[in-house]
């Protein structure tokens, strides 16, 4: 028996004439949608009505497990491995990057482009994560599950095949990690699908916990270990070893994981004809093409070319149009939209939103700076630098059974937003405080809070989005969460990036004076934060002194962001959402 039996359970569809109805916030003033029908205030929501053209519920869709004596179903624990090894690994993946990818680049010459590493895993999983949501629903949630486990383990395996010796070997680090990313963008999202499918709304505040505590302990892993494989049996090592994770996910996953009854197309015969006219291909295509574009053009400006330069105006003023036409596109498409705009309609989802955005920023532009200020300004070694992202990293998954716990018992979860984005901003702000010189004690303290908040509120905000709307938006809502998530995360590296490759270029001239070969000196600095390490003390030091000024630029960024998450939260007001009690 596997969890499609959930589906077998009487779900009681009451007269909608009954009294005690209720519009989850931002749809009341939504003349697509009808209201939610609860039989009383004290049960789980059952069932909502919506007009055809809506591209929301249908009779054929996969409905809410009621929470009324629930039991998990046989395999459920076999379930949960597959998906928590993959969860992991999502975890584990983007903390050894964070610890490595300045050795990885180094060792290419290609310091200055470093942070490719990152945003092209980034793109692709930014870019593909609402379409795990939507082909879920069409195709099932099995296939979903393949495809991204297969090509995760296919972007590893080549990441780890690069030899330093292969012409363009960068480039093609970077392709690898790109696909990476479009497997790796389904690994969290396909978890909390498939979870909703089986789960309880109100159930599933503890199961989240689980979640994000595996996630958690993979960024520990990856944190603690990521530096000393490298600085021992090579960097390559770090993505080879998640192959075999991948393999034994996926082998459980195929005995144990299988579809809901019903896709939003029920019974119709899935040809590829009606799956293009379905699936939003064209709103895809142009989300992927505008975010690639808008990268570009960070990544070059104030780098390889200056900000004036027509390449990088052209960039950064086409995609921004490309974004909006992208906007246009899922307002009048025919299809199945990649981000249905009614979720975004009303003051708490477009509120709950922009905190997901900025927290998703200022949470990698932190987690990406960190292992290159302990490797730049305190001279660590690759080893010494992942340990010390190892303690943020733990506080991750407590803040995530924080947030279970408190979703379970009290279901506070805008004041869980609040509470983890305040610790944001405070913790951003500790770490910008640092001086170039401190006190060891501090290192250790001041990087703990910032992770602790983003164990808080990354749930905080997935499960405000979830109560706003009705089960069969499940799917779609939870990828448009990651999504935006995402969208964050990609601009979080790529500003913070810009910022740091602008100050070099700016002050190392003038800092470094008249010195022998000062070009060539500044372009090895900027290549190979390696070559720091073997500089003259003197010229050293103030290399070092420069690349503090950038990185504390980028922390200051970073606060600035989580504060605006903050302001966001407090506005939000959590009237009419669904209970997680």
């Amino acid at each position: 028996m596997t969890y499609q039996t959930v589906q077998d359970r009487q779900v009681i569809k009451p007269d909608r004439h009954l009294t005690n109805t209720a519009v989850p916030p931002g749809l009341a003033d939504d003349p697509e949608h009808d209201a939610v029908t609860v039989v009383d205030e004290n049960q789980p929501l059952l069932t909502r009505t919506a007009s055809s053209n809506s591209g929301s519920s249908s009779s054929s869709e996969p409905s809410e497990p009621l929470s009324d004596d629930w039991t998990p179903l046989p395999y459920f624990i076999f379930i949960q491995i597959a998906l928590m090894s993959n969860v992991f690994l999502y975890g584990f993946d983007g903390t050894i990057t964070a610890a490595t990818y300045a050795i990885i680049s180094s060792e290419f010459g290609a310091a200055n482009t470093a942070s490719w590493l990152t945003t092209a895993y980034l793109v692709t999983s930014t870019a593909f994560q609402p379409l795990y949501g939507r082909v879920s629903d069409i195709f099932g949630r099995r296939v979903c599950f393949f495809i991204s486990t297969i090509t995760f383990a296919l972007g590893c395996l080549w990441c780890g095949l690069v030899k330093s010796s292969a012409e363009n070997g960068m480039l093609w680090i970077i392709v690898a990690r790109a696909l990476t990313g479009f497997g790796g963008g389904g690994l969290m999202t396909m978890a909390t699908i498939v979870n909703s499918d089986m789960i309880p709304f109100r159930r599933r505040g503890m199961y989240q916990a689980l979640q994000n505590g595996m996630f958690g302990f993979g960024a520990i892993c990856g944190a603690s270990f990521g530096g000393s494989v490298a600085d021992s049996i090579g960097w390559r090592w770090c993505f080879l070893l998640q192959v075999p994770v991948s393999v034994f996910a996926l082998a459980v996953g195929y005995v144990v994981i299988k579809n809901p009854v019903n896709g939003v197309m029920g019974q119709e015969e899935r040809t590829w004809g009606l799956i293009w006219r379905k699936v939003d291909f064209t709103g895809a295509f142009l989300l992927v093409t505008a975010i690639s574009i808008q990268l570009v053009g960070l990544s070059l400006g104030g780098n390889e070319l200056p900000w004036s330069s027509p390449w990088v105006i052209a960039s950064l003023v086409g995609s921004t149009a490309m974004l909006a036409l992208f906007l246009v596109v899922e307002a009048k498409t025919s299809a199945i939209p990649v981000i249905p705009l009614r979720l975004l309609k009303g003051s708490l989802p477009l509120l709950t939103q922009f905190a997901n955005v900025c927290a998703g920023l200022s949470a990698y532009a932190y987690l990406f700076n960190l292992p290159l200020f302990f490797q730049v300004v305190l001279l660590d070694s690759a080893t010494t630098a992942g340990a010390r992202l190892a303690i943020p990293s733990l506080a991750t998954p407590i803040g995530g059974l924080i947030a279970g716990v408190v979703m379970s018992r009290w279901g506070k979860l805008i004041t869980l937003v609040r509470i983890g984005t305040f610790l944001m901003v405070f913790g951003n702000a500790l770490v910008t405080s640092l001086a170039f010189e401190d006190s060891r004690w501090k290192y250790l303290v001041y990087i703990f809070p910032a992770n602790l908040g983003q164990g808080i509120v990354y749930p905080g905000i997935l499960f405000t989005s979830l109560a706003t709307f009705d089960h069969a938006d499940h799917a779609v809502t939870a990828s448009t969460v990651y999504l935006i998530r995402s969208l964050g995360t990609v601009y979080g590296v790529a500003i913070t990036s810009a910022i740091v490759q602008t100050t070099l270029s700016v002050r190392l001239p003038g800092a470094l004076g008249e010195i022998p070969d000062k070009w060539s000196v500044i372009d090895e600095i900027r290549h190979s934060v390696s070559t720091i390490k073997d500089l003259p003390p003197d010229i050293q030091l103030k290399a070092r002194e420069v690349y503090y000024e950038g990185l504390r630029l980028s922390f200051a960024t970073s606060t600035a962001v989580a504060a605006a998450a903050t302001g966001a939260a407090l506005l939000a007001r959590a009237r009419g959402l669904r209970s997680t009690k």
